[in-house]
């Protein structure tokens, strides 16, 4: 059966002056008579399992389609068809035919990007940058170089505010928590970016100007702008978007510091330099010849075993098992930390990783038990967590007395949670004319006050359990 539950929405201003209490204002459509019905969760649960069935037999469908395309167009298309009629598709299919057939495709797609770069210093491929000196660059990664779309204020305390909440949570299983952003590489090292530079309207980036909001709301957060701003030699790769092994090492050590683990700092390591590296923008322009970097090898043991024989660092979930490590490690990460597993694996006994979004936060917690959590973003992607929060059930909050009661235009809704049928989700907005830079949004689930999730300037989320769980 539907659930009905009662919500209430306070927006808590915190107001720093002296013998002044916080004030709070609430909307009117709170706790009176306002109710919601949360779907039934079992219907919920068979129209999920209905979607991903529908879904898996179109993705086998559609598999299935280009196999018999691609078995044939291992024969030329002819012009009559079996029944002796003309063959109308006859001029698409031989151009596909021809495209997938043509001797030295290979060889000529990578003369293409060859003259492109070296030539008319252009990439012809969308998502990679052509810089001086042989650099390639991300071209995700404009508008931070370039200071474009930067978060307000409100943007940047609710996205600390955010981290808060899952370090609250966090800390309160008594685990350890560290958050880190990796650089852009043309943050760090934009020198060669390609005529850009004149172009640039803000030098100022979302991820540093979210440090000091990081740091008023007592977040862990671990600085790596600062760390490799302080290092003299370049510490990515000139052909990929990724640091290289010592950048990955610095990284490393960087982690483990600020969870207070004691581990091998490889201090007294000789990296060796290899060419061997074929970068990801390397491959994105030049497909099967582009040409191999160096890179930094540590000749790193692995104490650890993978517990899926198939599995690789590109994995969405991974996990780990070291007889000769201690603790367990649970990260929530991107491709930049496909060079810290290595490290961070041969120090814990259990390391689980994920690349899931949101984080099934709350999940893995339960179910891997971690000493300490760790999330790492990309800093073209930090603002993720602004909109699209870790999955988990927010700290409990006592709801201040003082409360001065308002008529505004908040909204609110109440649903299934799309990426994780065991939640349901109360999101809304808040009337901007209630609300100071560093307002926080307080929401009561009939009798439970949370501490909700800040989304955009003015909006909130929080995950609740499904009472059918």
């Amino acid at each position: 059966m539907n659930r009905v539950i009662r919500i209430f929405v306070a927006i808590w201003a915190a107001v720093a002056l002296a013998g002044c209490t916080a004030s709070l204002y609430t909307s009117s459509l709170g706790y009176s008579d306002d109710m919601y019905t949360i779907p039934d969760y079992q219907k919920f649960i068979d129209t999920q399992a209905k979607r991903r069935a529908e879904l898996e037999a179109a993705k086998q469908k559609s598999a299935e389609s280009s196999l018999e395309k691609y078995k044939a167009m291992a024969e030329a298309p002819r012009l009559m068809t079996e029944e002796g009629t003309l063959n109308t598709a006859f001029i698409s299919d031989f151009e596909d035919y021809f495209t997938q057939h043509i001797a030295l495709r290979n060889e000529m797609v990578y003369l293409d990007a060859l003259i492109q770069t070296s030539v008319f210093r252009e990439s012809n491929v969308s998502g990679v940058i052509d810089g001086t000196d042989d650099w390639l660059y991300y071209s995700s990664t404009l508008d931070d170089y370039l200071g474009l779309q930067l978060l307000s204020d409100r943007e940047l305390y609710n996205l600390a505010h955010n981290f808060s909440v899952v370090q609250e949570y966090v800390e309160g299983q008594g685990m350890d928590f560290t958050l880190t952003i990796a650089p852009n590489k043309n943050t760090l090292y934009g020198e060669n970016m390609p005529y850009y530079k004149s172009m640039v309207v803000d030098s100022r980036h979302n991820a540093v100007l979210l440090e000091p909001f990081l740091s008023q709301q007592d977040i862990r957060y671990l600085d790596l702008f600062r760390m490799f701003d302080e290092q003299e030699e370049i510490l990515y790769l000139k052909r990929d978007s990724h640091w290289n092994m010592k950048g990955a090492c610095l990284a490393y050590n960087g982690i483990m510091d600020s969870l207070g683990l004691s581990h091998e700092d490889y201090s007294a390591a000789e990296p060796v330099l290899v060419k061997n590296e074929n970068g990801d923008l390397n491959k994105m322009l030049y497909s099967f010849y582009g040409p191999l970097e160096e890179n930094y090898d540590y000749a790193l043991p692995q104490d650890y075993i993978y517990d899926k024989e198939d599995a690789t660092v590109e994995d969405g979930w991974i996990v780990t098992e070291n007889e000769s490590g201690e603790g367990t490690l649970l990260m929530f990460r991107d491709s930049f930390a496909n060079t810290l597993i290595p490290f961070l694996s041969n120090e814990f006994a259990t390391a689980c990783y994920s690349k899931g979004q949101p984080n099934a936060l709350e999940r893995f917690v339960e179910t891997q038990d971690p000493d300490c959590v760790v999330i790492q973003k990309v800093e073209r992607n930090i603002a993720e967590y602004l909109d699209n929060p870790p999955i988990l059930t927010p700290p409990q909050v006592t709801l201040p007395n003082k409360l001065t009661i308002a008529t505004t235009d908040s909204a609110i809704t109440a649903e299934a949670c799309m990426n994780d049928t065991n939640y349901y989700t109360i999101s809304g907005t808040v009337d901007t004319g209630r609300m100071e830079d560093n307002s926080e949004i307080l929401v009561r689930v009939d009798d439970v006050v949370y501490r909700a999730y800040q989304t955009g300037e003015n909006g909130f989320l929080l995950y609740q359990i499904h009472a059918g769980i």
